[in-house]
């Protein structure tokens, strides 16, 4: 199977007749088919093309359609088919008309339709996180409009919740896009301010990650002013602020009336009866110690003379008897003691020359870790991540040549497993165990890789 237009015409499971495609991404896509109990409602079928993971595709499709929300698409069956020689996991859903960013193609939303946009991700999105469940997938694409209400896509969902910050930051994202027309990554303060209110103050804090579904769906409610959405703001800030008001007027006129009887009282100067007494005390002991300084000065020049004196007397001694000690160093005694001080400087260097054969034994300790490295990858433990799924090689290394023109640090290449003949998998990151292959997966979706990636593990 190469192409998804190449299945109109054809039937799933001998009942759901594939009509016109609605929409491909990677491995997956979405065809308008007629479903209930005489197959002439309307309905839509969602594909993934799924040869390793299958029962995984099937769980996570099964557990959305357990989920039920007037703002979340209906998952009424789900199932697996043969088509094209190939496995196939399709699930049929209410009748799709049109996505969200169809609509903006051509126009932005008014205020009266972001806020029904965001009251519908809002409340999909919080019965999703309730039961443990992540999204992964909140953008306008993933807005649906069907034949009564506004929906979000149900087809996409993950089983943990490790994606749920990303889902809030998903809302601020898509509104930002509904208003604008433009994607957020190029967002700036400019752009979010011009949008109209509360759905600013929920861009921006969305965007930060600062408010949570809760606080979100406080600022969207009618008369609700954004700046409520957050409790722990107004509290402190309105608080302290009366306070600081209220005590200082009495307590600056307290401290002047105490001045002045405190002037009144002092003998000379009123105004400023600190800094004379302080400023008449300091001077006192000045030249008192002025005094004194003079006669320790006279006294120690003199016992300082004296010692130089004894000093430079001895200096002079020294060098007039110090011709006399010249002479001795030519006794062969003397020369052999002058040579022996010179001798240890040698004797130090084998010191040193013995301290490097200490870390010779501490060799042995970096040779056991590729011993436990070599071990990773035998048996079952090589992991892969894959993102598209072909029939054909050419197909496949064209697929490989696109992502590693855009995200070149995902080093994608193709991979055929053992036994399937003709499947090329695109695969990320190359052989990896099962913590790293989780990483290289969650790397590849927020770099926009299909919501359906997955990694599996592959025996060589």
């Amino acid at each position: 199977m190469q192409f998804w237009n190449e299945l109109e015409g054809q039937t799933i499971d001998r009942l759901y007749p594939l009509h016109r495609l609605v929409r491909s991404e990677g491995r997956s896509a979405w065809f308008e088919t007629v479903a209930g109990e005489t197959l002439d409602t309307p309905a839509t079928i969602s594909l993934t093309e799924a040869l390793t993971d299958a029962d995984e595709v099937t769980a996570r499709l099964k557990a959305a359609q357990n989920l039920r929300h007037p703002n979340l698409v209906t998952i009424t069956t789900v199932g697996q088919a043969s088509l094209d020689n190939t496995l196939i996991v399709y699930a049929v859903m209410e009748h799709i008309e049109q996505s969200l960013s169809d609509v903006l193609q051509s126009q932005a939303l008014t205020a009266e339709e972001g806020r029904e946009v965001a009251e519908a991700l809002v409340g999909a999105l919080t019965v999703i996180h309730q039961q443990g469940m992540s999204h992964g997938h909140v953008e306008a694409a993933s807005v649906l409009a069907t034949e009564e209400t506004v929906k979000l896509r149900s087809d996409c969902l993950q089983t943990t919740g490790a994606g749920q910050a990303e889902d809030v930051a998903g809302i601020g994202a898509t509104l930002f896009h509904a208003f604008t027309q433009r994607k957020a990554l190029t967002a700036t303060d400019a752009q979010i301010n011009r949008i109209p209110a509360p759905f600013a103050e929920i861009i921006r804090n969305s965007f930060a990650r600062r408010w949570t579904l809760a606080q979100i769906a406080n600022a969207l409610k009618p008369g609700q002013p954004a700046a409520q959405a957050i409790p722990p703001v107004p509290a402190p800030v309105r608080t302290p602020a009366p306070t600081p008001a209220r005590v200082s007027p009495p307590a600056r006129p307290a401290p002047q009336p105490v001045a002045v009887k405190a002037a009144e009282k002092t003998p000379p100067t009123a105004y400023r009866p600190v800094p004379p007494p302080i400023a008449a005390e300091k001077p006192r002991p000045l030249p008192i110690e002025e005094e004194e300084e003079p006669v320790v000065a006279r006294r120690k020049p003199v016992a300082l003379y004296g010692g130089l004196a004894v000093v430079l007397l001895a200096i002079i001694g020294w060098l007039l008897f110090r011709p006399n000690s010249a002479p001795a160093p030519a006794n062969g005694t003397d020369s052999q003691t002058a040579s022996q001080p010179v001798t240890p400087p040698p004797a130090a260097t084998p010191a040193p020359a013995a301290t490097p054969a200490k870390p010779a034994p501490a060799t042995p300790a970096p040779v056991k870790r590729p011993a436990a490295s070599a071990t990773a990858p035998t048996g079952r433990t090589i992991w892969r991540v894959v993102v598209y799924t072909y029939r054909s090689q050419k197909l496949a290394q064209d697929r490989v040549a696109l992502i590693s023109g855009q995200y070149p640090d995902l080093k994608a290449s193709v991979f055929s497993p053992p036994g399937n003949g003709d499947t090329y998998l695109v695969v990320l990151g190359g052989a990896m165990d099962r913590q790293q292959a989780l990483e290289m997966r969650d790397k590849a979706l927020r770099d926009g890789m299909p919501p359906d990636t997955f990694a599996r593990n592959f025996a060589e």
